[in-house]
């Protein structure tokens, strides 16, 4: 859900420069990851205390289950390719 903005809101273009994931072991042996992608963003024509324009946004949270060698491959694969 979007926070309320001003009915002259806009939504506004933008590209993602990075969405990486946070990896967590957990206790069971299993190892989540949870990755935050951006699916809209809402720009207002009024601006903060700063002088900075406000925006809203709206987003998804992504889930993954992995073992812990898929973690190990998918962290080495990565490690490779940088």
């Amino acid at each position: 859900m979007m926070p309320q903005l001003p009915p002259n809101s806009k939504a506004i273009g933008f590209k993602p420069l990075s969405e990486d994931w946070n990896y967590y072991s957990i206790d069971d042996g299993y190892v989540v990851g949870v990755k935050l992608v951006m699916v809209k963003i809402m720009k207002s024509t009024q601006t903060d205390q700063a002088g900075l324009p406000v925006y809203a946004a709206q987003h998804q949270i992504v889930i993954q289950v992995l073992t812990q060698e898929d973690y190990r491959n998918i962290t080495s694969r990565n490690s490779i390719s940088k």
